[in-house]
């Protein structure tokens, strides 16, 4: 639909002007927008960056009859033909440009993700790294600090069930056995200088 319409505005420039016949050369302004986009007009736009001129031939009188009116209809066709592909040159042009670009920013996309994939990559590498040192020295063991009051001699029973039983009857002391009774024989002796006196059961001197 848009492709038709400066087909159609130059048409509706165009036509009066075969009809009437006018003696003089037209002008038709040909220009492009921001977008890329070509229009026609009579008039030369203000706004346009650049602008080009199109001259259409005048006719010295008004056709009289079929053969003249056709011709000048394919003129104008033609003209109109060669509009419509030069728009469609330049659209063409605008979408190719407009591809390029896009696929640029894509690859550039792409580089910068692939950049920060290997940085996790590495950082992830580096943290499961175990780094090694060497034991510490021996050092004495040292008491606590203030030092602890010493326990009481015995220690204190804990209110715990074992406590609460009775102490065990101490062991009664071993008897004390007599000494075997000695031979009397051997530790009887005579005294010396006394004989027995028979009969009394006596000694004398």
């Amino acid at each position: 639909m848009d492709s038709c319409k400066p087909i159609v505005l130059l048409l509706s420039l165009v036509l009066p002007l075969c009809i009437i016949g006018t003696v003089w050369a037209q002008q038709i302004y040909k220009w492009t927008d921001a977008n890329g986009r070509v229009h026609y007009g009579a008039k030369q736009p203000e706004n346009a960056n650049q602008s080009q001129i199109i001259d259409i031939a005048p006719t010295s009188t008004a056709p009289t009859n079929a053969a003249d009116s056709a011709a000048e209809i394919a003129r104008i066709n033609a003209l109109a033909d060669r509009m419509a592909s030069e728009r469609r040159a330049t659209e063409d042009a605008r979408q190719d440009q407009a591809l390029r670009e896009l696929e640029q920013e894509n690859e550039r996309l792409k580089n910068d993700l692939l950049k920060r994939q290997q940085q996790q990559q590495k950082e992830e590498d580096n943290s499961k790294k175990v780094i090694l040192y060497p034991p510490p020295g021996f050092y004495p063991p040292y008491g606590p600090y203030p030092p602890r009051p010493p326990l009481p001699t015995p220690y204190p029973c804990q209110p715990w069930p074992e406590c609460q039983r009775p102490p065990p009857p101490s062991a009664l002391p071993e008897p004390v056995r007599p000494p075997n009774k000695p031979d009397s024989a051997i530790f009887n002796p005579k005294p010396v200088g006394v004989s027995e006196i028979p009969n009394k059961g006596g000694f004398r001197p």
